[in-house]
């Protein structure tokens, strides 16, 4: 098959990676260095234009949030019917709707979002949450013979609430570093298990795009009532440290805390 990335990014470099073995992959980048920059490493074709769309059985995007909608918008009326549209953005609430009128034009869409970063070392040993557009049995089954990993079914709802708290952990990860940056040569001298396990995950976020923090936290709507509810909790229980915990139930059930702490030592 004929397939098209657009993006050559993180996660744009991963699925030519995957893909290119079993198919024909051109990589398309606003910016055309990096494209041709993966053509370098990979038997992939640089394009310089986005044209001639209907040639494609599939294109997947992975650009930034914000310019997908755009991209769906133009894609919708160049590829054939029957043909496949993949999105992997992070929040789908700025891109359903678009890829729900791609597929009334008669374009096959399927959003992803996959819960790994491009550092992982076997996709198929990875997780993502598939996002119903409008038939999600349907969709998981068309996904199912093009990509390697377990897919998890849910909606843009469901899908957004959580990512809004992956946002303010991104919040809460750059704040520490940021906050504490006048203190950082006491802190590694200094390092707890807990304070050197929790600065590593901070300083992982760092090797991110800050544009994909900064859309996590601006362009999803459940993003303020989360932190709402977080602040609320912080203000309110930080001097009671046994009420908050008192009201930690789910995750207890969900959680072997012991487990957890071990972890730490691993």
């Amino acid at each position: 098959m004929d397939i098209l990335i657009i993006g050559a990014g993180g996660m744009g470099t991963l699925f030519s990676k995957l893909m290119h073995e079993e198919h024909e992959v051109s990589v398309y980048d606003k910016d055309p260095k990096k494209s041709e920059a993966l053509a370098s490493q990979l038997a992939v074709k640089p394009i310089q234009k986005l044209e001639k769309i209907d040639k494609y059985g599939l294109v997947l995007l992975s650009v930034p949030i914000s310019a997908i909608s755009t991209l769906i918008e133009k894609l919708s009326f160049e590829m054939r019917r029957g043909s496949i549209l993949v999105e992997i953005a992070s929040i789908k609430f700025p891109v359903i709707e678009g890829l729900r009128k791609a597929r009334r034009r008669g374009i096959n869409t399927i959003s992803l979002h996959p819960l790994f970063g491009p550092g992982i070392r076997d996709p198929s040993k990875g997780k993502a949450a598939i996002v119903e557009v409008m038939d999600i049995e349907e969709e998981i089954s068309l996904a199912s013979t093009i990509f390697p990993f377990q897919l998890i079914p849910t909606n843009e709802e469901e899908h957004d609430k959580v990512m809004a708290w992956l946002g303010l952990i991104h919040l809460i990860l750059n704040s520490y570093l940021a906050s504490s940056d006048e203190d950082a040569h006491n802190i590694s001298k200094l390092f707890t298990t807990t304070l050197q396990t929790f600065t590593k995950l901070a300083a992982s976020t760092l090797t991110q795009d800050s544009r994909l923090t900064q859309e996590l936290i601006d362009l999803n709507p459940e993003f303020p009532k989360k932190l709402s509810i977080f602040l609320e909790t912080l203000t309110e229980r930080y001097k009671d440290i046994d009420g908050m915990r008192s009201s930690i139930k789910a995750w207890k059930s969900l959680l072997d805390i012991e487990d957890a702490y071990r972890s730490l030592y691993e």
